[in-house]
């Protein structure tokens, strides 16, 4: 009787360790939603970025009857819980469209931490590659618009961090530029654009469009390339570990370091930034 009862439990376990070996390896993600959701959340995006940021800062000026200098810290902030606020709000409308729309999980966006900690040295060992190919795509950026004798302008965030002297400001940006922007854009540009890309164009086609498209919305033709090439990585990583865990922590890596390097410029060195 013991020997049955034993053997009955090395069966079980065995099964029950083939199958837990085969959920680490074959972690597949279904996507449901089309490329039409893809382009209206987009457009959507958009809409809330470029059009409705300056409505609902004006809106909310007008609720609580003040003026805000555009130059002091108390806009800066403001700016910084508009963005929040209209990044939520995509987030929040792709979650509506994956969760009740198609009745998925919105695990099914890569929201998932199986695999994590083997997921997160893959991302670590891939950036560590890929950093010095963005750090050159930096270099030719500059030698080619030194050569024809165009100078890059520094983007308006790094600017912000430049010149901003309000402690409590700075530690949002750092806090938005670290944490809720790599989240969020991750959720957006990997979790749900890829997907519904990977659909109709395939994986690698996939990878690519959404790197041009996360690169585009930057809003910075020289730094462009350098935002493509990460965005096929986060993309790539996204694709191969089918978790969103691994190009957050990745895309929360380059955002510190990024800033780390700022913060540097800005006390040590005058705000003077050298162009990668």
């Amino acid at each position: 009787m013991n020997l049955t009862v034993q053997g009955t439990e090395r069966y079980w376990y065995k099964r029950l360790k083939v199958s837990n070996t085969r959920t680490k390896q074959n972690i597949s993600l279904e996507c449901r939603w089309s490329l039409k959701d893809a382009i209206k959340v987009f457009i959507a995006y958009l809409v809330f970025t470029y059009a409705g940021m300056p409505i609902l800062v004006r809106f909310i000026q007008t609720i609580f009857g003040f003026e805000i200098q555009i130059t002091s810290p108390s806009f800066r902030t403001l700016i910084l819980f508009v963005s929040l606020l209209v990044n939520l709000i995509i987030c929040l409308y792709i979650c509506y469209i994956v969760r009740f729309e198609y009745r998925q999980s919105i695990v099914n966006l890569g929201l998932t931490l199986v695999n994590l900690t083997s997921n997160i040295k893959i991302g670590l060992i891939r950036y560590l590659i890929t950093i010095p190919v963005i750090m050159l795509a930096g270099f030719i950026v500059n030698a080619v618009s030194s050569y024809y004798g165009i100078m890059p302008d520094i983007q308006d965030v790094v600017q912000w961090v430049l010149d901003e002297d309000s402690v409590l400001v700075l530690a949002c940006l750092i806090f938005f530029g670290i944490i809720v922007a790599p989240i969020m854009e991750e959720i957006i540009f990997r979790g749900f654009l890829v997907p519904a890309l990977r659909n109709y164009f395939g994986v690698r086609y996939a990878i690519f469009i959404s790197a041009a498209v996360f690169a585009a919305v930057h809003m910075d033709a020289f730094a462009f390339l350098q935002i493509f090439i990460l965005g096929i990585l986060l993309g790539y990583l996204y694709e191969k570990t089918q978790s969103l865990a691994t190009s957050i922590v990745v895309h929360i890596l380059h955002n510190s370091l990024t800033l780390a390097f700022l913060m540097y410029f800005k006390f040590f060195l005058d705000g003077k930034v050298p162009v990668f």
